[in-house]
């Protein structure tokens, strides 16, 4: 009997620890958000409204607990000049930090503009987006048609960035979607440019293999003053 009281009692204690616990982390002040420090970007107070239209919970006074950092996190993301966001908190001192990573473009696309006129960028990992930043000396992308194939036309310049390694990316001055699909590439692999014709249709696979024969091409001594490769048939290239 008395050790049944004795248990009684323990789980009474917990039970009242635990609800003095989850008070204090959820409704309490004492554990509440002191500080909101913004990194990663110059552009904050963007992200700041931002936060605020979506009713954010990162407001000063807010309990740590109650604040989700996925949900922060996917808040910021939705802004598509954003590449990631990661939050953390720091349960001791009330601040919470978010470091946010922009999208960094590696062309731009010479006809497309956005809704305001502003500039469309193309980032590395083939996502389209428009900054509140502006930048310059980047690739052109310029595409033949205009109208609805356009939307495809951009969609398979995404996939081609997507899929080429940095080394080939770093060097691309220009690109353009002529007849038929076929992309051609402009390069300063070579003085004068260099012009790349890559075919057209080109999956994951094509890329990676055309990428190894273009590197090969290059690397021969007799290809140093080339001005033109066609790799539309990645085992039968033509060098001119």
């Amino acid at each position: 009997m008395q050790s049944r009281t004795k248990r009684n009692l323990w789980i009474l204690i917990f039970i009242i620890l635990t609800a003095a616990l989850s008070y204090g982390l959820g409704w309490s002040k004492f554990l509440a958000l002191e500080t909101v420090t913004i990194t990663g970007t110059n552009q904050v107070k963007l992200i700041e409204a931002q936060l605020k239209a979506a009713e954010s919970k990162l407001v000063i006074g807010q309990p740590l607990a109650r604040i989700n950092p996925r949900t922060e996190e996917n808040i910021v993301k939705d802004l598509e000049w954003i590449a990631s966001a990661d939050l953390s908190r720091n349960w001791w001192t009330g601040r919470v930090t978010l470091h946010v990573m922009p999208q960094i473009p590696v062309a731009e696309y010479a006809d497309v503009k956005g809704a305001n006129g502003s500039p469309r960028y193309l980032a590395k990992n083939g996502v389209e987006f428009s900054s509140p930043q502006r930048f310059s000396n980047l690739a052109k992308i310029s595409m033949i048609s205009t109208g609805p194939k356009s939307k495809g036309e951009r969609r398979a310049i995404a996939n081609f960035i997507a899929n080429l390694s940095p080394e080939i990316v770093t060097g691309m001055t220009g690109l353009e979607i002529a007849a038929n699909d076929v992309i051609l590439m402009e390069t300063n692999f070579r003085k004068p440019t260099l012009t790349i014709t890559w075919g057209a249709g080109n999956s994951a696979t094509d890329i990676e293999v055309k990428s190894v024969v273009l590197m090969g091409l290059l690397a021969l001594p007799e290809n140093r003053k080339i001005t033109e490769i066609d790799l539309s048939t990645a085992d039968s290239p033509i060098v001119k």
